[in-house]
């Protein structure tokens, strides 16, 4: 709470023990209570006891206040941009691991070297398993968008800094926001297909048993197109299903190492080559 009035610009005040007083001006309670609203002292507590004795909205789980700036919060930042500084990684020890990493026999030479950005995109991913009740997760899941492919493990978010970085640094994706966006799905999904499916089971075995009660009832009658409707009906209510739904994204950059290499082979022979290095991903690309 008070975290969310610094971010407004605004200090709360403490009126009495426990309860809280703060200024709202219009354009924050027309975010919170809708367009109607206007500007006005809010009072809080975290106390039920007190919430009742002095009419002060309640800040607890499920509480309309707590909710409504919640739900403000959930609207903000809805996709953002964060990066990883170059210097966090100590270069020397990346040049020399890439000059030594060639065939026996070969010996390569740095010409240049350059630094850019390469590009993930992290998802925060709803998943709702509905059968007979409706069990939600939540995960967090990140894509290299050079690749395609889906980091299997944990990324280090305590690197990262607010902002983006110089337009002309950053390296062309090769994989669309789209595409990284069903990647991610396609994980969760495999995910949720290894684990216990009694969920599903669970409905299926309640569709089939809806099925022969409706088949006894319309037994003898005439009217498929009825029954048929029915059992279309059933099956939309009770059928397992697994959506997932996007929250919120960040496109992150992170460092790029590039090089450009005279590679000497066995024989003599020299061959000019580029190299890019993600330290991340740990991953070396040869052109």
């Amino acid at each position: 709470m008070f975290d969310f009035f610094r971010l407004c610009g605004l200090v709360p005040v403490e009126i009495r023990r426990g309860v809280w007083q703060v200024r709202a001006d219009d354009a924050l309670m027309k975010e919170l209570d809708g367009w109607r609203a206007q500007g006005r002292l809010l009072q809080f507590t975290f106390e039920e006891d007190l919430a009742a004795a002095y009419g002060a909205d309640l800040i607890s789980p499920g509480s309309y206040r707590l909710n409504s700036i919640l739900q403000l919060i959930r609207r903000q930042g809805v996709l953002s941009h964060a990066h990883i500084p170059h210097h966090f990684f100590h270069e020397p020890s990346i040049r020399r691991r890439i000059l030594t990493s060639f065939e026996p026999g070969e010996r390569a030479y740095v010409l240049t070297s350059s630094y850019l950005f390469g590009q993930y995109l992290q998802l925060e991913l709803a998943a709702a398993a509905k059968g007979l009740q409706k069990k939600e997760t939540l995960h967090s899941v990140v894509v290299n968008l050079s690749s395609g492919e889906v980091l299997k493990f944990p990324f280090p978010t305590h690197l990262l800094q607010g902002g983006g970085v110089e337009s002309n640094l950053i390296t062309r994706r090769k994989c669309s926001l789209k595409a990284a966006y069903l990647n991610a799905a396609a994980h969760i999904s495999q995910a949720f297909a290894q684990q216990e499916q009694s969920w599903a089971e669970q409905a299926l075995e309640k569709i089939a048993q809806e099925e022969t009660k409706l088949q006894s009832f319309f037994q003898g009658k005439p009217s498929a197109q009825e029954f048929e409707a029915k059992r279309q009906e059933l099956h939309r209510r009770l059928k397992p299903v697994l959506s997932i739904s996007a929250l919120r994204g960040a496109l992150l950059y992170v460092p790029l190492f590039r090089y450009r290499l005279v590679v000497v082979g066995a024989q003599g022979r020299e061959r000019t080559k580029t190299l890019s290095y993600d330290p991340i991903a740990n991953l070396s690309e040869l052109n």
